[in-house]
């Protein structure tokens, strides 16, 4: 373990976090304050590390790979990792006294670290993190304009409506280059090659029809993950990972209830991940985006013990990406961030957008923050824009429709000011027919392309978040805030900065 002390007053300081995978928090808060602990352990399973969560604990904050402590003026001190390959690399700074101690855990093989003080934090965060992208060979591909079916049908998607809305966008000119199948399409979590009884035909059917519309074809899969209802658990229940008492372990709740995880330092197991992803590309699909990585990377105990958690995630990944090609677009999601660079293309680097601002309820009595609304998504993504050095980052979709959504004006376009600032993929789940003019003109704004934006201060805050940037600034909180000039910003919105 590695140790620091900072010979300064906790309480003229900030600390910038980022969590475990896609979905945990990333936060930026007072060093005195308190990170909160999910209330249940599934909570920590689904959206935290349960090797390594938060504690709950007033001015202690845990971190994954990097941690920031800045000053009011900018200044501060900065912690990376020189490499996060088969390592997680855990940081936690703890306020003690006229203090601040800092410690850096490493699980995994040994790997450099980094410590310094600077006079500029934004800057030299964004260098570290560069170095280790450059490191571990990042893949930062040219972003992707994406259309989805989640949030328009869920689990509900028919290939029907695949193609209805493929040929709406052709028709409306709009400017995607993806049309991605997500789920719903299977017969259960595991039995990718199986259609689900609704679907109205088989996932192989649709890439041809797709690159007819001039879209290149996408598919969303799980394949760490099996429900217990699937041919797959059946017939390989020694695929998975498992407890102390041998039996398969739960690695989180969803789809109806619990589900299972593969053990990826089995051989069958690679070998099953490297047909899976060779299949999908036989049936056509170039772009993928595979989900709930975070299931291979959880404590069990797994068929070969040598392998530490964050190497069984890296050769789970590895062997998929060893099937689907080097030319294959791999979008991840709720993956360990670090540990994914260099294999996939793009990464979702916050929880879901939804049709809702926020899950109060969940956020506040249950201490989770990482389930799925605007404000969350916003929160996260805006405190990783740094991220863009490790891959293409993709903040998840805008919601431009009135219909079907609780969203405000100001809260539509604060999520389209996000996809502005940070860059990366731009994506769209909006059932083409529900647009109106005013939906299809907000729609094309989000679908232009920008380069990632830089935060212009950590002292600002409108959130608990990085949110003053220099294309504009977010106020992600219930009531006004000023903004950089002094002036009063509404909440949940976002102003662009005066030209």
């Amino acid at each position: 373990m590695h140790k620091w002390t900072v010979n300064e007053a906790p309480a003229g300081l900030k600390v910038l976090i980022s969590g475990f995978q896609s979905w945990s928090e990333a936060e930026l808060h007072p060093l005195t304050a308190r990170q909160v602990a999910p209330a249940h352990h599934w909570q920590v399973e689904q959206g935290h590390d349960p090797g390594f969560a938060p504690g709950g604990e007033a001015g202690v904050w845990r971190s994954h790979t990097v941690l920031a402590l800045a000053r009011e003026d900018g200044s501060g001190w900065v912690g990376g990792a020189l490499d996060a390959t088969r390592t997680f690399v855990q940081w936690e700074a703890r306020a003690q006294g006229d203090h601040v101690t800092v410690t850096c855990r490493l699980e995994g093989p040994e790997v450099g670290v980094l410590w310094e003080e600077t006079p500029d934090v934004i800057a030299t965060l964004e260098a570290h993190a560069a170095q280790l992208g450059s490191a571990m060979h990042a893949r930062t591909p040219a972003p992707l304009r994406v259309w989805c079916s989640w949030y328009s049908y869920y689990r509900a998607v028919t290939l029907d409506a695949m193609l209805d809305n493929a040929r709406l966008a052709r028709e409306q000119g709009l400017d995607f280059d993806v049309f991605q199948l997500d789920d719903g399409f299977q017969a259960d979590l595991g039995d990718w090659e199986l259609p689900s009884a609704h679907f109205g035909g088989h996932a192989r059917d649709l890439p041809e029809r797709l690159r007819a519309l001039g879209f290149t074809p996408g598919i969303w899969l799980a394949p760490f993950l099996a429900s217990p209802t699937s041919q797959l658990f059946a017939q390989h229940p020694d695929w998975m990972l498992r407890g102390e008492d041998g039996q398969p372990l739960p690695v989180g709740q969803n789809w109806g209830g619990p589900y299972y995880a593969l053990d990826t330092t089995h051989p069958e197991v690679l070998a099953w991940l490297r047909n899976l992803g060779a299949t999908v590309r036989g049936w056509g699909y170039t772009y993928l985006k595979i989900d709930f990585l975070y299931g291979a990377s959880l404590p069990g105990v797994r068929h070969d013990p040598s392998v530490g958690r964050a190497g069984a995630y890296r050769m789970g990944i590895e062997a998929f990406r060893e099937g689907a090609g080097p030319d294959a677009f791999i979008l991840g999601c709720g993956a360990p961030l670090a540990q994914s660079i260099g294999v996939v293309d793009a990464m979702r680097t916050g929880p879901d957008v939804a049709p809702i601002w926020d899950e109060e309820s969940r956020r506040v009595w249950l201490g989770d923050a990482t389930g799925p609304s605007a404000r969350n998504a916003l929160h996260t993504a805006l405190s990783r824009w740094y991220q863009s050095a490790w891959y293409q980052p993709d903040p998840d979709v805008a919601i431009c429709r009135r219909e079907l959504s609780m969203l405000s004006t100001p809260e539509r376009e604060a999520i389209a000011g996000m996809l502005d600032v940070i860059g990366g993929l731009r994506a769209s789940s909006d059932p083409i027919a529900l647009l109106n003019d005013e939906g299809l003109e907000l729609l094309r704004r989000c679908l232009k392309v920008s380069t990632p934006d830089r935060p212009v201060s950590l002292s600002l805050r409108g959130g608990a978040a990085v949110t003053h940037f220099s294309r504009g600034e977010f106020n992600l909180t219930d009531r006004p805030a000023p903004d950089a000039q002094g002036r009063p910003l509404a909440p949940h919105s976002y102003r662009e900065a005066q030209k």
